[in-house]
């Protein structure tokens, strides 16, 4: 892969981002990890993780640290420029279009449309996190006992993430000190 690769590729991952970053989750999984191996899946988690603590969107952190990996400086200035192309386009003619045509009926159902999907990914997006950070494999989606030969959950990181969900949902604590908390948890535990 050359640099101007790096860049339609992440062109093409920047024009699918409806709904925010984590709709590129499987996305991104399905193509760095298990189509092109650009990264491992325990190097997107850790990637994953350290996103939500840097600031950025998902999508550019990704961009940025794979373009690095694979041709340095130039590398990431290329991925990071293709994924956020199509935004500053579209965001561009988006509002233009919007204003003008936003009671339309067809952009109601295309905007209609679009939120279950975007909700679907974000399900996927959380399966995915689940399967690289709480569980020790993929989930198994049938009830052959092969398939949940290698299937285990890790206790203090079910622990951790439902702790994490409770407190998000019960109080106004920012992010930020859960995720901190967090981290120094698991490296207590580790």
């Amino acid at each position: 892969m050359t640099p101007w690769g790096l860049y339609w590729l992440f062109f093409k991952f920047g024009l699918l981002c409806f709904g925010g970053g984590y709709m590129l989750v499987p996305l991104l999984t399905a193509d760095l990890v298990e189509r092109r191996h650009l990264l491992s899946g325990q190097e997107f988690a850790n990637l994953v993780s350290i996103a939500q603590a840097t600031p950025g969107p998902i999508g550019i952190n990704t961009a940025t640290y794979v373009g690095f990996e694979q041709f340095g400086v130039i590398g990431s200035l290329a991925a990071t420029f293709g994924v956020v192309t199509p935004a500053a386009v579209l965001v561009i003619v988006a509002i233009k279009l919007l204003k003008r045509w936003e009671s339309s009926l067809p952009v109601q159902g295309f905007l209609t449309g679009m939120r279950p999907a975007a909700f679907g990914l974000v399900l996927a997006a959380a399966v995915i996190f689940a399967e690289l950070s709480v569980f020790s494999g993929p989930i198994p989606w049938s009830f052959a006992p092969e398939a949940w030969e290698t299937f285990g959950i890790r206790p203090a990181a079910l622990a951790i993430a439902v702790a994490t969900v409770w407190i998000m949902l019960k109080s106004r604590i920012s992010f930020m000190y859960l995720l901190l908390a967090s981290a120094l948890i698991g490296a207590f535990l580790c």
